[in-house]
C-alpha cells in the first residue's frame, strides 16, 4: 500500500483528523481514499513517498473531490470577524487557528480554508 507524508496547515497540531493521527502537524503512513481526498481538499500538504511501488496509484480524476464545509461555517461573504470567531472556536479541532493565525489571513483566505476554493462563475 502506498504511503504518504501529510503536513497540516496548522503547524505543531497534535490530534486526529479524518481518522489519521497527526503529531506536531505531520503524519507518515497509508491513507484511506476518503482521508486522502479530505486532506487534498482541505489545504494539507500530501506527498506520496517515493520509495513505494508506483504501480499502486490513488484514484485520480480531473475534478477535485467534493468538499463538505464544516458544520456551522459562515457563508463565504460573512464578515472577517465571523470567520475569525469560527476559525478560533467552532472549526473542527484539527483545523482551529490561534488568534494570531486567524488575524494574519484575509476574510477570503479564511473562507477558502474552510469552504475550499471559490468556483469560477
Amino acid at each position: 500500500m502506498r504511503t504518504y507524508t501529510v503536513t497540516a496547515p496548522v503547524p505543531d497540531y497534535t490530534g486526529e483528523v479524518a481518522g489519521v493521527p497527526l503529531v506536531r502537524g505531520i503524519y507518515e503512513g497509508p491513507l484511506t481514499a476518503s482521508a486522502l481526498a479530505y486532506f487534498q481538499g482541505a489545504g494539507y500538504s500530501v506527498i506520496p513517498d517515493e520509495d513505494e511501488d508506483l504501480a499502486v496509484e490513488p484514484a485520480h480524476s480531473e475534478e477535485p473531490p467534493p468538499f463538505d464545509p464544516p458544520p456551522g461555517a459562515p457563508s463565504r461573504g460573512a464578515s472577517k470577524a465571523d470567520w475569525k470567531a469560527f476559525a478560533m472556536n467552532d472549526a473542527p479541532e484539527g483545523l482551529r487557528l490561534t488568534e494570531e493565525q486567524a488575524e494574519a489571513l484575509t476574510r477570503d483566505q479564511l473562507a477558502e480554508k474552510f469552504l475550499g476554493k471559490k468556483e469560477d462563475s
